[in-house]
This record gives structure tokens, C-alpha cells and sequence, in this order.
């Protein structure tokens, strides 16, 4: 389920139950089994980029919430709510609030939005870009 990014510091994964096609009401199942294998993993931390419009897939797995459920399962959680199917979904300031979010969270940090691969791969790659910066900046440094 997680892919590494970065072993052990940076991961990505699909949203706990996707499957393409129509999206429907995921399972309490589905839940769990995200959940149990992002903890094998090693997983502390989650950034979530889901936004509402598919946040309510969990209305009926998880009353409390998602993001509560990840909480609730031990996880750190920072939530990035973005609408799926945007050609530019984040703003200037949204990458600086994930960076700054993934600075502070406990690592390893596991990243995803529905599919895991769009709204993801876009922060993903913002961080990975900071953390070479601050690599080769700490090189030039020595």
C-alpha cells in the first residue's frame, strides 16, 4: 500500500478504499486495513489532501470522520482539503502550509489524496524539491 519516497521519512499512497471507477461509500473494512498496514509500515504521520467532495465517501465507515479516525488511530494529521479534477489544485501558500506541515510532523510522513498519484505527486515533489535545496545548501555550507 505505501510506496516509499524517501525510505522511511516520505511515503505515498491511494486514499484509504479507492478503487477507479464511480466513487462509493467505503467500507469500515477498508478502513482498518489502510490504517493496520500504514502502521506496519511505520506510518506517524498523515498529510491528507482530500477536500469534501470526497470526504464524504467515509460518512457511514467512519461517523466521526477520516481524519478523526486517523487521529483516533495514533496518527499526527495534517489535512490539506482540495477539490479532485483541478489543473493547478494548490496555491503558492498551500505548498509553503505543506512543507511547513511536513517539517513538524513526526516522521515518516505518508502523503495521499484519492487516487495517490495528482494532488500527491504535486506536494510530494515540492517537498522533495525543498529537500534537495536544503541538501545542497547544506553542502555548499561544509
Amino acid at each position: 500500500m505505501p510506496n516509499w519516497v524517501v525510505d522511511g521519512v516520505l511515503a505515498t499512497s491511494p486514499r484509504p478504499g479507492f478503487a477507479p471507477g464511480p466513487e462509493l461509500t467505503v467500507r469500515d473494512e477498508a478502513v482498518e486495513e489502510w490504517v493496520a498496514e500504514a502502521q506496519r509500515f511505520g506510518i506517524r504521520s498523515v498529510m491528507c489532501l482530500i477536500g469534501d467532495d470526497q470526504l464524504w465517501l467515509y460518512r457511514k465507515a467512519t461517523p466521526e470522520g477520516l481524519i478523526e479516525r486517523y487521529r483516533a488511530s495514533g496518527f499526527e494529521v495534517f489535512h490539506l482539503p482540495t477539490a479532485d479534477q483541478q489543473t493547478h489544485p494548490f496555491s503558492p501558500g498551500q505548498y509553503e502550509l505543506a512543507w511547513d506541515a511536513f517539517l513538524r510532523l513526526p516522521k515518516p510522513v505518508l502523503v495521499h489524496c484519492s487516487a495517490g498519484m495528482d494532488r500527491t505527486g504535486r506536494v510530494v515533489n515540492f517537498i522533495i524539491a525543498r529537500l534537495d535545496a536544503a541538501g545542497a545548501a547544506g553542502a555548499a555550507a561544509s
